[in-house]
């Protein structure tokens, strides 16, 4: 049994509705698909929750998470009731056989995604080079597969250093309970852009830091709290995403 869980922001609630379709379609069905949305979003006005397909359940939350709002609040509600969770983002229409691939691909140890990368790209060393067909940061956008319990601790939540990066931070609190996490590179076979729109986190300021100096300051937190991906000697060029 998995549940699908997901976050947004108000000026994408209106194209929401075939993003969430194509989940209530995968096959098994998820027996839950929970769309999480602080009541006062930190980077946009308040609004009304969006109208959504039968099936969705509108969780409204107290506090904004940042973009690890897509995972961590369904993480701890459903630890102990659910086996898997499969997180993702709000603009990906996903195809059939997409969940059945990470759900495939998930087991005690491992976690799955159906895309990621290695901490080379962000001029860091990890403990150990990842086996084939293991990776070091799990991209939220295509899905990922998890235990819920593995994101339930009070340690996962980001603080403000990480609050814009969810991909880094929560591969990070993965790795540091020894999770692995496997590519399921077939689950992204045929998922399409929902729509266009301006505020991709990619592209956006936060905290007057753009995504590299972003990547950066939630790599220090890691490494400062946990001991974890420590910059790589002669790192002399920003952290790609």
């Amino acid at each position: 049994m998995y549940a699908i869980s997901l976050t947004s922001i108000p000026p994408r609630y209106p194209h929401l509705g075939p993003v969430l379709a194509s989940l209530l379609a995968q096959r098994p069905p998820p027996a839950r698909v929970i769309l999480a949305l602080p009541d006062t979003p930190a980077r946009f006005a308040p609004a009304p929750p969006p109208d959504t397909p039968d099936g969705v359940e509108i969780w409204p939350l107290p506090r904004d998470e940042g973009p690890a709002t897509k995972a961590l609040p369904a993480a701890r509600a459903l630890t102990g009731h659910i086996d898997r969770l499969i997180y993702c983002d709000d603009d990906w229409i996903m195809p059939e056989g997409w969940a059945a691939r990470l759900l495939a691909a998930t087991d005690a140890r491992h976690a799955a995604a159906a895309s990621g990368f290695g901490l080379d790209r962000l001029k860091r060393y990890g403990h150990r080079t990842p086996a084939p067909g293991l990776t070091d940061i799990a991209q939220g956008f295509a899905g990922v597969c998890i235990r819920p319990e593995w994101l339930a601790g009070p340690g996962c939540i980001p603080p403000p250093a990480a609050w814009p990066v969810d991909d880094i931070w929560l591969s990070a609190q993965l790795a540091r309970q020894g999770i692995a996490i496997r590519l399921a590179a077939a689950a992204r076979t045929g998922m399409r852009h929902a729509f266009d729109d301006a505020h991709a986190l990619q592209d956006a300021v936060i905290g007057g830091r753009d995504r590299a100096a972003a990547n950066r300051a939630c790599l220090d937190a890691i490494t400062a709290r946990d001991g974890l991906w420590p910059p790589a000697p002669h790192a002399d060029r920003p952290c790609d995403q």
